[in-house]
């Protein structure tokens, strides 16, 4: 999982913000963007199974990782973030804003999501946990 994770990142660095013009690459970078946020949520909901949590839902199960201190507050707070974003583009629940969009992109936080995945994998890793 992180390996995709970090293969949809690379991919979202060769996308700038002019590139958003394009509809083509704006849907890409949409499309990746969701999948980056899916590897996220999938990474976390199997890091809570594998340290033995029962959770609820997404957001719980990377509440019950900050609990056990593997995410940060702020860490937990962009991860909750990332869950809404794509529950956003994947149940189409408002349109996606072009500026959140863009704001993305030409911030580069998508790294962010990265760091967290990393850091999450290499913490269980060190645990002895298979992630």
């Amino acid at each position: 999982m992180l390996k995709q994770l970090l293969h949809y990142t690379a991919l979202l660095d060769g996308i700038g913000v002019g590139d958003l013009e394009d509809v083509y690459k704006y849907f890409s970078a949409v499309y990746l963007l969701q999948a980056q946020a899916q590897s996220l949520i999938d990474i976390v909901s199997r890091a809570a199974s594998a340290l033995g949590f029962e959770v609820e839902g997404y957001i719980d199960a990377g509440g019950k990782l900050a609990r056990a201190g593997l995410l940060s507050d702020d860490e937990f707070n962009r991860y909750k973030t990332v869950v809404r974003f794509r529950n956003i583009v994947i149940h189409q629940y408002a349109a996606v804003d072009i500026g959140v969009i863009r704001r993305i992109i030409g911030k580069r936080d998508y790294r962010e999501v990265a760091k967290i995945a990393v850091k999450l994998v290499e913490e269980l890793r060190r645990r002895g946990v298979d992630p």
